[in-house]
């Protein structure tokens, strides 16, 4: 059990127990320590607010401490930051799943894209390399088009994201580049890093798996003062994974001094290391995902590679006026790198004979390729200033939020220099014989390619207005600019021609509305409409100067929901009918002049998703997550591609569910279990998002066990099976081969949290 320091001060300890505190504070003059820009702001957005809001007070702070779960002692959370300030969930006019520590730590999902298998409606798709992955969104990219976020800022970089220093995962669906510029047509994923508290808690956990996997974690958190805290999280994972070796480490200290008062400050560090070899993948076997191969085989070599390094510091302010308003400034820095190189297994002969799912056996000839080897850098620079503020306007209460972002954003990417290069030939082995240790005789070097580098500042504001007791409406809207140079150096007859083309969007505008009924505090029903819009530098790669003179394409999203509470506020149930369209899709056909493309391509997704969240009773507590998407149609398409008007988008499965169930038997054990699938699932084939018509993944289940018994109130141990069983099934999809899931995996855990 967490120690909990003795009653000191008056400060804000959101962290404790409920108790009224004041915290006295500097005269008013202290403003002139704001950023200029920065306080132009608040006062600007200060005075639409004629009338101070009642509980606002003169020359003090006045606040109360809220008693606050921690997100690694339940699955529901009621609020969220994910729209800039703070808000109540309920007053989110879209579909928003947010999956807390508790669920990570209790399934043991250790990757991002473990997490994510747990939430409904997001699919992952293998590149090229067959080593990065894109995730997808309602069918809509994610993570390749810059919607991955780090506390509401975004995160592009292709890393292999750990989760050991989340505190929780947001994952909001539909369209939003009002809150976060360009992207985010199906929706953003937000990562939420852990906060120090104001309490001294530290837990240590060892986990050691099936095949030597040894895994130990430290979260560590020291009270420094009345008001300021230090927080260290620390992983180690090592193994040799059925040959897929893992071998990383991450580190991430933060401390915040003022926690509550009127100016809090937080820095931190973050170090992610990885040196892992990747999962192999395998070609399509008459036109289907290769499920008769046991999952846990590799059939890569132990020249493969996987490398990477991501660090960051990131720095937050938080000023809180007299009158309750906060302004709030973010800063992140950093430089990722990445190194890899994979292998496909094909089909030779089986008896020789051409193999097929009738004749594969243990006998049958795998060849190896490697794919395009790659080295690249990414660094990205962010800066957020958010200002909110309650207030009465014209007879009515407004929620207002008002905000600046910028960021920079650069990118060097690297190709192999001769060979090997892509399809090099690795050498033959047999379906029976996996992890059989062959390596290559040469290793990739590499070459420039490209790089890219992009500058983009918005701004943004948004009322939520309090029209009538039970009635509520939001609007929104935000205004961007975004520049590129991208460069590259092309390559033929061995002549080398240096390109650079220069990309500019001057104003780009979004929009969000909505309508919120919330005749009671257990209900909240809403209609929204929103706008999102992507740039030709989207993808973070070279573009050519007729697609840099194209304008952004555009989309939208319809949505008609409800948020419930039931059993006293313990149980959340979500659901949302949904339409996300992108309306003027690029084609590849040019407009009269030639000098750009033609925006006449069309797409949309519709259907329903469904959340289920928080406690039954004493003993039962359920997390569920469901998408029913039975439309997911090309409706409009470049005169190149027209043949695939009608068809079905790929990386769009009709079904898509997860459900966790715990029991908490007695205070002692504790056990719970998961299932995650999807229904029949296609690659993306071509420029149109269109599903391939040649490849695909049979639909599946997977069983997921856990149990967890209580030695004493600090020492526990915890069973995990992962995959129980051990079913094999397509899990990152390109038209060209597949990548199996997780197999089986039996993993031990001994914690102690005091």
């Amino acid at each position: 059990m967490a120690k909990q320091p003795a009653k000191r001060g008056s400060k804000l300890r959101p962290r404790q127990p409920s108790r009224p505190a004041t915290a006295a504070i500097a005269p008013a003059s202290d403003k002139a320590l704001l950023p200029l820009g920065a306080l132009m702001l608040a006062a600007s957005v200060s005075s639409w607010a004629q009338t101070a809001t009642p509980e606002a007070t003169m020359g003090t702070v006045t606040v109360k401490e809220a008693a606050e779960v921690q997100s690694k002692d339940q699955l529901q959370t009621k609020k969220t930051q994910i729209g800039k300030g703070t808000q109540d969930i309920r007053d989110i006019p879209q579909s928003l799943t947010v999956m807390t520590e508790r669920l990570m730590d209790e399934a043991k999902l250790d990757t991002l894209k473990q997490a994510l298998h747990y939430t409904s409606g997001i699919t992952f798709a293998a590149t090229e390399n067959g080593t990065d992955q894109d995730i997808r969104l309602r069918g809509f990219s994610v993570s390749t088009v810059g919607d991955l976020m780090i506390d509401g800022m975004k995160d592009p970089s292709q890393y292999e994201r750990d989760t050991f220093n989340y505190d929780r995962i947001e994952v909001l669906r539909g369209s939003a580049s009002m809150l976060f510029g360009r992207g985010s047509t199906g929706g953003v994923v937000n990562q939420v890093n852990k906060k120090p508290l104001l309490l001294d808690q530290y837990e240590l956990e060892a986990t050691y798996g099936t095949d030597s996997v040894l895994r130990t974690t430290a979260d560590l958190n020291k009270l420094l003062g009345e008001d300021a805290a230090f927080r260290l999280n620390l992983m180690h994972t090592k193994g040799d994974n059925h040959g897929a070796k893992i071998d990383k480490y991450g580190i991430a200290p933060t401390v915040s001094v003022g926690v509550g008062t009127r100016n809090e400050f937080s820095v931190g560090l973050f170090h992610l290391n990885s040196d892992n070899v990747p999962w192999a993948n395998l070609r399509y076997l008459q036109g289907t995902a290769p499920t008769l191969i046991n999952p846990k085989n590799f059939y890569g070599t132990q020249s493969d590679y996987l490398r990477g390094k991501a660090t960051y510091a990131m720095a937050s302010w938080i000023h809180r006026f007299d009158d309750g308003s906060e302004l709030t400034t973010q800063l992140r820095a950093g430089t990722f790198d990445r190194s890899q190189w994979g292998t496909t297994a094909g089909y030779g002969t089986t008896g020789g004979a051409a193999t097929t799912w009738a004749n594969l056996n243990g006998s049958t000839i795998l060849t190896s390729a490697g794919l395009s080897p790659r080295a690249d850098t990414h660094e990205g620079v962010y800066a957020q200033t958010n200002y909110t503020t309650k207030a009465n306007w014209g007879g009515m209460k407004h929620e207002l939020m008002a905000g600046i972002d910028a960021s920079q954003e650069k990118a060097f990417f690297n190709v192999a220099l001769g060979q090997p290069g892509t399809n090099y030939n690795k050498g033959n082995t047999t379906v029976g014989t996996p992890d059989d240790g062959r390596t290559t005789a040469l290793s990739p070097s590499y070459r420039y390619d490209q790089n890219y580098d992009s500058t983009s500042v918005g701004a943004y504001v948004q009322d939520l207005v309090q029209i009538a007791p039970h009635w509520k409406l939001l609007g929104g809207l935000r205004w961007d600019r975004v520049s590129s140079t991208p460069e590259r150096d092309a390559y033929a007859n061995n002549v080398i021609t240096h390109e650079t083309t220069r990309l500019r969007y001057n104003s780009l505008w979004s929009q969000r509305v909505g309508v919120l009924f919330q005749p009671s505090d257990t209900a909240s029903y809403h209609f929204s409409y929103s706008t999102s819009f992507n740039t030709s530098a989207d993808t973070y790669r070279f573009t050519t100067q007729q697609t840099a003179n194209t304008d952004a394409e555009k989309s939208r999203n319809f949505e008609l929901g409800a948020k419930l509470d039931w059993l006293g506020g313990n149980l959340s149930t979500r659901g949302a009918i949904f339409r996300t369209e992108k309306y003027n899709e690029r084609t590849t056909d040019a407009d009269f002049a030639g000098t750009a493309y033609l925006l006449n391509g069309k797409r949309h997704a519709a259907g329903v998703e469904l959340d289920v969240v928080g406690r039954i009773n004493p003993q039962w507590d359920i997390y569920a997550s469901y998408t029913w998407i039975p439309v997911a149609t090309i409706d409009k398409t470049g005169s190149a591609a027209a043949n695939t008007i009608g068809q079905r988008v790929g990386l769009t499965p009709k079904h898509s569910a997860s459900v966790w169930l715990g029991y908490q038997a007695n205070t002692k054990l504790r056990v719970a279990g998961g299932v995650r699938g999807v229904s029949e699932n296609r690659p993306v084939s071509g420029t149109t998002g269109a599903a391939s018509a040649t490849a695909y993944a049979q639909g599946y289940v997977a069983l997921d066990l856990m149990a967890q018994y209580n030695f004493t109130e600090s020492l526990y141990a915890k069973l995990n099976i992962t995959n129980a069983t051990n079913r094999s099934y397509g899990d990152q999809l390109y038209p060209g081969f597949v990548t199996l899931g997780e197999p089986r995996n039996i993993r031990v855990t001994i914690g102690t949290r005091f």
